[in-house]
Formats: C-alpha cells, sequence, structure tokens
C-alpha cells in the first residue's frame, strides 16, 4: 500500500502595506487607543521613510507623540463654524 503525503508550502507573509503620511485628523480621540494607534502607525512611516533601517525607534516614537500632539492641538484651536473674513 502506497501512501501519499500531500505537502503544501509554508503560506507567504503578507506584503507590508505602503506606508501613508499619518493624518491625526482622522483619528478619533475619544480614547488612548485612538492615539497609541495614530502613533504606532506614524512611527512605522517614519522608519520605512528612513529606509528601513533599525536603531532609532525611540526617536521615531518621540517624533510620531510629538506630530499627534501638534495636529490635534491645531485641530483643537481652530474655531468651530464658518470662517469668517
Amino acid at each position: 500500500m502506497k501512501h501519499s503525503h500531500a505537502t503544501t508550502p509554508p503560506a507567504k507573509a503578507a506584503a507590508p502595506r505602503a506606508a501613508a503620511e499619518p493624518k491625526a485628523q482622522a483619528v478619533a480621540t475619544k480614547t488612548g487607543d485612538a492615539k497609541d494607534e495614530f502613533v504606532r502607525q506614524a512611527a512605522y512611516y517614519y522608519y520605512e521613510a528612513r529606509g528601513r533601517i533599525g536603531g532609532n525607534e525611540l526617536d521615531d516614537w518621540l517624533r510620531a507623540e510629538a506630530e499627534f500632539e501638534r495636529t490635534m492641538g491645531s485641530a483643537q484651536d481652530a474655531p468651530s463654524g464658518t470662517a469668517s473674513h
């Protein structure tokens, strides 16, 4: 009796998504999770922009946090309603 073992090739890892420049205004700020998600994605964007060279993870993270705070601070400072001339 002959046994046949089907072999399947190992699953390929999904290709990373192309980095898109982070936009804080698209992030809901109702929870800390939204900030964490923005910062995580932004830090990864900065890492990719540097050519995926490691060693600057903390700098990328801090830069992303500063970008979030600057963007969200600007959004909160802007007057709501119609613009006056």
